[in-house]
């Protein structure tokens, strides 16, 4: 595999492995840190002439075990079994990757929208406190919440009218 192809395939799945260790960690900065790691690792093989195979599944099969190993080593959580972590599936790898493009879809937003979005869902704030935190109005933060809402329904393929976008993710920003 070449520096090229490996940067590409880094590139495209950063933030769907980093979505994937936060599941499991349940720290952004930790997740961030397991990932680097091994991509890391993975490039040092490489160049050692030990290409996997299948790079996408390698690199869940070895985020899911060096975030396994994170949470034993520094006991972050009490962990009864290894079971009650996510196996790598197609599954799994789908939701983490749907969750890397509903954050990218997060991060596009214009930044006010984006600002009065993670008031509101990340930080529990009613449109009211928000407005008043910001010395807008609560209209402007109800116009701003459907904007983006609207977005990241589209992000996410998600028909409009649904509320329901899954974005666990944001309890732990």
């Amino acid at each position: 595999m070449t520096q090229d192809k490996f940067e590409e395939e880094y590139k495209k799945l950063l933030l769907p492995l980093g979505m994937f260790a936060l599941r499991i960690i349940g720290d952004v900065d930790d997740s961030n840190d397991v990932v680097q790691s091994v991509f890391l690792k993975t490039w040092n093989k490489i160049t050692e002439g030990d290409c996997p195979e299948n790079l996408k599944t390698y690199l869940y099969t070895a985020v899911r075990n060096a975030s396994l190993k994170f949470i034993e080593t520094k006991a972050r959580h009490e962990v009864e079994t290894v079971e009650s972590y996510p196996e790598v599936t197609d599954e799994s790898i789908d939701t983490s990757e749907r969750d890397a493009r509903l954050w990218r879809a997060i991060e596009s937003l214009p930044e006010r929208c984006r600002e009065i979005f993670l008031m509101c869902k990340r930080d529990g704030l009613s449109y009211r406190q928000v407005a008043e935190e910001l010395s807008i109005t609560e209209k402007t933060v109800e116009n701003q919440m459907s904007k983006a809402l609207k977005s990241l329904r589209a992000a996410y393929g998600i028909k409009s009218g649904s509320r329901n976008i899954p974005i666990f993710f944001l309890q732990f920003l």
